[in-house]
């Protein structure tokens, strides 16, 4: 326990299942993401938080959303 699953993160990346994860999450199944309107994005970020310190995030999979022009990123728990 606490290694990431490869094998899951690898599955997720697959858009179908990216856009169905999402679905199922955020829109109570409704297919609301495509999967044709996902495309590959940087799983990394950067932000300042209230401590005036940058830090860096990293996502498991991240994908933008091509339809309303915004990122989607998940991370494995």
């Amino acid at each position: 326990m606490g290694q990431k699953d490869i094998t899951q993160k690898n599955f997720e990346a697959y858009n179908d299942v990216f856009s169905d994860i999402v679905n199922g999450t955020l829109f109570d199944g409704r297919e609301v993401v495509k999967p044709e309107a996902l495309v590959d994005a940087v799983a990394k970020s950067q932000y300042k938080a209230d401590d005036n310190v940058i830090h860096e995030q990293e996502r498991d999979v991240a994908k933008y959303w091509t339809d309303k022009n915004c990122y989607i990123r998940l991370a494995l728990l």
